[in-house]
């Protein structure tokens, strides 16, 4: 019935079986995966330009509107021309994630002239809380109400601000 052959395959299997100091493995595979992003970046498009103007004795503001550039002024403030904007920014995440916006309560402007300015009611084009969707770009828009003092020092004025965007 059995083979001089199966006889000495059982014997072996049996004798390894058996058999101390004899090592034995078994091997399996699996897979690894993750999917890189790129993790939010943001870039700065436009400055916010408020213009050119003629302060008076009278305290005023100059407000950009931060959906259409449009300036207005209060007080004793007049346009002088220039090309007033809203500061722009682009801002690139991962698809349908919610961005969080955090905008500077207020900036501070110093003149060539030694003056001071400080811009105020910082806004932006919608909500602070956005979902990143169809492209995963936000366009985020800066307006804000610039305090003009009574007699304004005559200059150049800059100042710097920070716009973050947060994951959500």
């Amino acid at each position: 019935m059995w083979g001089t052959r199966t006889r000495s395959l059982a014997a072996v299997t049996v004798a390894l079986a058996l058999a101390p100091g004899v090592a034995q493995a078994a091997t399996s595979t699996a897979t690894a995966s993750v999917i890189a992003v790129k993790p939010l970046s943001m870039v700065k498009t436009q400055d916010l330009d408020f213009g050119s103007l003629i302060a008076s004795p009278t305290a005023g503001t100059v407000i950009i509107d931060p959906y259409s550039d449009a300036r207005t002024t209060t007080g004793g403030v007049t346009l002088a021309g220039g090309s007033p904007s809203a500061a722009r920014f682009s801002a690139a995440g991962v698809l349908n994630i919610l961005g969080l916006i955090t905008l500077p309560t207020s900036i501070a402007l110093t003149g060539s002239g030694g003056g001071t300015m400080t811009i105020s009611a910082v806004t932006t084009n919608g909500p602070t809380t956005r979902l990143f969707s169809g492209t995963a770009i936000l366009d985020v828009r800066v307006g804000g109400t610039l305090n003009v003092k009574a007699n304004q020092t005559v200059g150049d004025y800059t100042g710097t601000f920070q716009v973050t965007v947060v994951y959500l």
